[in-house]
């Protein structure tokens, strides 16, 4: 029991990092497919029942199979060892054998890729397996991708963030061995799967013995399958394109034609549509062409092509490409299992579809769905960095990367053609996200959160009663504000303007003050008015003009005081009327000035009244071009060139001296009657 097993002429042989013939293979059952991850099973032999299996778990292991004279490996990674206990001939151990791929699942991760096409992302994401494969991974398409402007992996493994984009896309996958090495195929075009050249089907005879690889059952199947897809996508960038699509497929059938619809069909242009549409048809009806199989070919697997030869059956002559493929060995010296169905060590169950029929990925890994709405920080150049349509750049708390997001759309209030409100989120504010559909590849900002970093404009809860929109100075110091003090017997509406305040309105405009209107400008004060403009003032009104003051009326003014009036001017006084001057007084007149008053009338002066008193305290004087009369402490002084009295004159005085004094004013050498007399006589 302790001399080591030697397999250099079995049928079936195992090779593992613990050395040759270490193990030694007794069973092997196992399946591999297009589009999935094969799982092998082995049953093995040892002479010691304490294996390393830290040296074992996780490295490669292969098993061969002789395929006429050739040996066919089957290679994968340890995933699962375990001792079965003693048997017959040595110490039992199960094995599980699968792809490095496989690893991929042990992996969770978020992260985002940037512009990049998915041929890029994948490459990226499965750079860190190339150590497990020669190569790891073989690409092999006939097209090239679009590059994604942002794609993320999101609280899935690598290999169902992989698995995922490869079915979006349209992509497969399957396996090529070696020995002691497996590599990813990615393929999009059934011919890019190599072809092994015929395999015959032979009809049971009796004995099921052919030297040849063969299939003995062989059995053609067609499946009802969706016929058609119709989707329907949107672009913000031109709402009003048209986007749906359509797509039939080739089903003849009856009730072949059943559509399936679907939104968002995962396209930003109707072109780009059409394309869409006709890869999810075909992935729809790659379900409907099958062909079962069994039979002993070592050598066929999936992911390979082959022409059916031999007996005459349906299919005959055409190549079909695996899709599945369950094996069978037991080996023919080990154990007491003997030899596989019918005498065969090796069997195999295989299901097929013509390489004519459509080719595609099923979709059938889950799509990654955010639960509701997340937090992020907003990044991005300088305090405010946004795109002609508002978007921003967040950061989410997830990203180890500390990477950024795609522009974020950000929800607002109202958003019209031309109108609605505009608020975009500032660099390091916390932004509440949503995702369209819960999809991680569409976010979108619908609101902001205070944290302890960004706290509330005023202190709370001392300042739950206010209610505020304040801004802040960009590149600056200030703000603006529009703020609500709701606390009783405190109630307010407060607005600041760090710099101008413009108000247009393009009809009426009124309001209206329960109390005192208190207002206060700093510099220069404008105002134009296209009309009329009426004031109403119900009790006193009082201006202070610390300079000067000018009003300009293009018209008439009209100024109604209904009870007093008064001016005081300080200092100098000058009007001037270019036309007519009137003035009327219900009342008295009374005029006082301190210095000299002077009137100068261009043409005459007519002053009318009852009883007209001209009084000086000085000297009162009347003059004009022929002479003067003067009145002073002594007395009145005539100066003329000439005096004619045409009227009766009558001359009294309280002081019968004053006689002389006029004569000799009169005519001098004349007595006052004699003139007076010879004045009548004369007339």
């Amino acid at each position: 029991m302790n001399a080591p097993f030697k397999q250099a002429e079995r049928l079936g042989r195992l090779t593992t990092e613990l050395g040759p013939d270490v193990l030694a293979l007794l069973r092997f059952d196992g399946s591999d497919h297009l589009n999935d991850l094969f799982e092998y099973r082995v049953e093995a032999l040892a002479t010691r029942d304490d294996l390393d299996f830290d040296a074992l778990v996780g490295t490669h292991a292969t098993v061969e199979i002789e395929a006429h004279e050739q040996m066919r490996p089957f290679d994968g990674i340890v995933t699962s060892a375990r001792w079965a206990g003693v048997g017959e001939n040595g110490h039992r151990y199960d094995l599980t054998l699968r792809p490095w791929f496989w690893l991929a699942s042990r992996r969770r991760n978020q992260r985002i890729f940037h512009n990049k096409t998915v041929i890029e992302i994948l490459q990226e994401l499965l750079s860190d397996y190339a150590s497990l494969g020669d190569p790891a991974l073989e690409i092999s398409l006939s097209k090239d991708y679009p590059t994604l402007e942002y794609t993320v992996q999101y609280r899935e493994s690598d290999l169902d963030f992989a698995r995922r984009q490869m079915e979006r896309h349209g992509i497969s996958f399957h396996f090529k061995h070696a020995m002691g090495s497996h590599t990813l195929v990615l393929t999009n075009d059934v011919l890019a799967h190599d072809e092994i050249g015929p395999r015959p089907f032979k009809r049971y005879d009796g004995h099921h013995q052919y030297e040849q690889e063969h299939f003995w059952d062989w059995a053609p199947e067609r499946n009802v399958t969706t016929g058609a897809v119709r989707l329907v996508d949107y672009n913000f960038k031109r709402p009003t394109q048209a986007m749906e699509v359509d797509r039939l497929g080739d089903a003849a059938y009856a009730q072949g034609q059943i559509e399936s619809f679907d939104y968002p069909g995962d396209y930003l242009a109707q072109d780009v549509g059409r394309l869409v549409a006709g890869l999810r048809t075909e992935q729809e009806r790659g379900a409907d062409r099958r062909n079962r199989a069994v039979g002993d070919c070592v050598s066929f697997g999936a992911g390979m092509r082959m022409t059916l030869s031999g007996d005459k059956v349906p299919g005959s002559g055409e190549t079909y490409l695996c899709l599945s493929a369950s094996h069978h060995f037991v080996s023919e010296a080990y154990g007491s299992g003997g030899q596989g169905s019918d005498g065969y060590a090796f069997t195999g169950s295989y299901t097929l579809m013509p390489d004519t029929a459509p080719m595609a990925p099923p979709k059938r890994t889950p799509l990654a769905v955010v639960q509701g709405p997340q937090t992020a920080e907003v990044v991005g150049e300088g305090e405010i960095d946004c795109d002609e349509y508002g978007r921003i750049l967040v950061r989410f708390h997830w990203d180890l990367q500390n990477a950024y997001s795609m522009r974020c759309r950000v929800s607002q209030n109202w958003a019209g053609a031309g109108w609605g409100g505009m608020v975009i989120p500032r660099i390091g504010m916390e932004v509440v996200v949503e995702f369209l559909e819960g999809d991680p590849d569409k976010p979108l900002v619908i609101g902001c959160v205070y944290n302890g970093k960004n706290g509330a404009p005023y202190p709370l809860p001392a300042n739950k009663t206010v209610s505020t929109f304040k801004s802040d100075t960009h590149q600056g110091d200030g703000y603006n504000e529009f703020r609500f003090e709701d606390e009783k017997g405190r109630e307010e509406v407060f607005m600041h303007a760090q710099k101008d305040h413009n108000t247009v309105i393009e009809n009426d405009e009124s309001h209206r003050i329960g109390n005192m209107r208190l207002k206060v400008v700093g510099v220069d004060q404008k105002e134009r008015i296209g009309r009329d403009k009426q004031i109403d003032v119900g009790r006193d009104h009082v201006e202070t003009i610390s300079r000067d003051e000018r009003k300009f009326v293009r018209r008439n003014a009209e100024r109604e005081v209904t009870k007093d009036s008064f001016d005081y001017v300080n200092n100098h006084r000058v009007e001037y009327t270019h036309a007519n001057h009137q003035e009327e007084v219900g009342a008295h007149h009374y005029m006082k000035v301190e210095g000299e008053s002077e009137v100068l009338v261009g043409s005459k002066l007519f002053q009318h009244s009852r009883v007209q008193v001209l009084h000086a305290k000085d000297k009162f004087i009347i003059g004009g071009p022929g002479g003067t009369i003067e009145i002073n402490p002594s007395g009145v002084v005539i100066r003329a060139v000439k005096i004619e009295l045409k009227a009766p004159v009558e001359i009294s005085s309280g002081a019968p001296d004053q006689i002389a004094s006029l004569e000799s004013a009169v005519n001098e050498g004349l007595e006052l009657a004699q003139i007076c007399v010879r004045k009548l006589t004369e007339e």
